[in-house]
């Protein structure tokens, strides 16, 4: 994984947000059961699942400044999604 300790435990932290405000079990039986914006059209539902997560917590990568909850580096959307799979509940589609 490229991406650093420190960032993924960011990421982390802010997923955790998200599934203090909203019920993780009742968010994955959203996802799992397709009852999400246009669940029609996903082909990955994992990857959806996750990135849906991630851009809930509000946080952005990218280069810049980091005092306005970005993270810092040289990250794609694969680096980032390596990182989320190894934070993110796994989802099974089952519609």
């Amino acid at each position: 994984m490229k991406m650093t300790k420190e960032h993924v435990n960011i990421l982390k932290q802010g997923i955790d947000e998200i599934f203090t405000r909203y019920n993780k079990e009742t968010l994955i039986l959203e996802y799992e059961t397709g009852q999400f914006a246009r669940a029609d059209k996903v082909k990955d539902l994992q990857k959806r699942f996750c990135f849906d997560l991630y851009f809930a917590t509000g946080l952005r990568i990218g280069d810049g400044i980091g005092t306005d909850g970005n993270i810092i580096g040289d990250y794609n959307d694969e680096h980032i999604y390596t990182a989320l799979k190894s934070i993110c509940p796994k989802v099974t589609r089952r519609y």
